[in-house]
């Protein structure tokens, strides 16, 4: 029996398992590379590009289709003659016969056309923009992971100290109950020592609720499954030491140029470039050559393939040539066109290089003072828990009032909530400095 129920123990140990997952914030954010829903559309992006640039390199090498046609003549076309010279009788001529087909192979090859040259220069952008956006995609998706987590983790820690503080509330309430009951303290003071206790149980429950959210954005934010159970293995505090203690990558040498937002807007720059380069070869000819092999049967019968059927091939070969001589103007106003827009985005990117060098700035200056502010807010926490402590004592001694112990308590609160969302704001000012210095850090 004891073997059993050990064997059923560990099935459900097993079992339970298998139906959660725990994740470190780098964990999750691996796992998001390579189940995250932006990541997956993003390779196929990238697939999209190769097939594009196939698709491109195809159009200069040779070409090849074939015809047919299988016809019967239901009556045949006649023509009237004058064969004897004399208008009185005219004669009714009839040619053709009642079946007939004919099949045909055309082969071309482009010879020179510059807008197939510029299409496989604009394909090979077409493809860096795919890679580029793969690896944006996957900066981007570690800062929203990170933002996510961390936010899940703040819900958490917010639960454990509401719930420690309910307890506390809870006892400190009923307390007041009895004081009051034997005459010790007012029934406004016993009230007001309630009140508190059921607003933190009212906050204690929406809290439960907001993990339950955070965690499914989490989720989704990972390509997880929003209905399986989901683990944090990090501690909030411990990322945010972990955070102070990593800010010498605020002081690396950034450079503008080799972020993933230039790098990408960078390449769309050359996109423009390349539309200019087109414009210009509209100017130039474009020059082909074709072969044409053609066979036409002829037959009284419905066999087109008989001994009686008559086949008369034929063949030819061929080239063309398409000069551009006069457009009114058109094709100049075009290339005028083409190059205001590769201007226009010359002009983008170097207002993005300069925006990027402030926002670099700006980061590290926030992600600094955020550090400094976290550190503030642990050590204001540690001195209002003290004096709720003092002042329950105090209350307890007679002291100080209700109201006294109530500030003290509020205080208390407002200073932990103070050290959450400095502990956030740390965090998450981390994660923008990181996707910032992608490149940088790769190096």
């Amino acid at each position: 029996m004891k073997k059993n129920a050990l064997l059923l123990v560990s099935m459900f140990i097993a079992l339970s398992a298998q139906g959660q997952q725990k994740f470190t914030l780098s964990s999750a954010q691996d796992y998001a590379l390579d189940h995250a829903y932006g990541v997956q559309i993003a390779r196929l992006e990238i697939d999209r590009a190769k097939q594009i640039y196939r698709q491109n390199l195809a159009a200069g090498l040779p070409q090849a289709s074939a015809q047919g046609q299988y016809a019967y003549n239901i009556e045949l076309a006649s023509l009237v003659a004058d064969l004897d010279n004399d208008p009185s009788t005219l004669e009714k001529l009839t040619f053709g016969t009642d079946y007939q087909a004919q099949g045909g192979l055309v082969v071309t090859q482009l010879l020179f056309d510059g807008s197939y040259v510029v299409a496989l220069m604009a394909a090979k952008v077409l493809k860096n923009n795919a890679a580029l956006g793969m690896e944006k995609s996957k900066a981007e998706l570690r800062r929203e992971v990170a933002k996510a987590y961390h936010l899940a983790l703040l819900s958490e820690k917010s639960v454990e100290v509401l719930k420690a503080n309910v307890g506390y509330l809870a006892d400190l309430a009923q307390e007041m109950q009895k004081l009051n009951q034997a005459g010790m303290v007012s029934k406004a003071d016993a009230d007001q020592m309630m009140l508190n206790y059921n607003n933190i149980k009212n906050a204690l429950r929406y809290s439960e609720g907001q993990v339950n959210v955070t965690k499914m954005l989490l989720k989704l934010q990972m390509g997880f499954a929003v209905d399986q159970e989901l683990l944090l293995a990090d501690d909030l505090e411990d990322l945010v030491v972990k955070a102070a203690g990593s800010s010498s990558m605020a002081d690396l040498a950034f450079d503008a140029k080799n972020t993933v937002d230039y790098m990408s807007v960078a390449n769309r720059v050359e996109g423009a470039k390349l539309e200019v380069k087109n414009e210009y070869m509209q100017f130039l000819p474009s020059v082909a050559v074709s072969y044409q092999n053609n066979i036409q049967y002829q037959s009284q019968d419905a066999n087109i393939f008989s001994d009686n059927a008559i086949d008369i091939p034929s063949s030819l070969v061929g080239a063309s040539i398409n000069i551009p001589l006069w457009s009114s103007g058109g094709g100049a106003a075009s290339l005028q066109q083409a190059k205001i827009r590769r201007d226009q985005a010359l002009i983008g990117l170097t207002q993005l290089e300069q925006g990027l060098k402030m926002q670099h700035v700006s980061l590290v200056n926030d992600f600094h003072r955020s550090v400094a502010d976290y550190l503030a807010q642990k050590e204001n926490v540690e001195l209002a828990q003290r004096i709720r402590d003092q002042r329950r004592k105090e209350y307890e001694q007679g002291m100080v009032s209700s109201m006294d112990l109530t500030q003290a308590e509020s205080q208390y609160q407002e200073g932990l909530q103070g050290l959450f969302m400095s502990a956030q704001t740390a965090l998450d000012k981390q994660s923008e400095l990181e996707y910032l210095m992608t490149k940088q850090t790769l190096k």
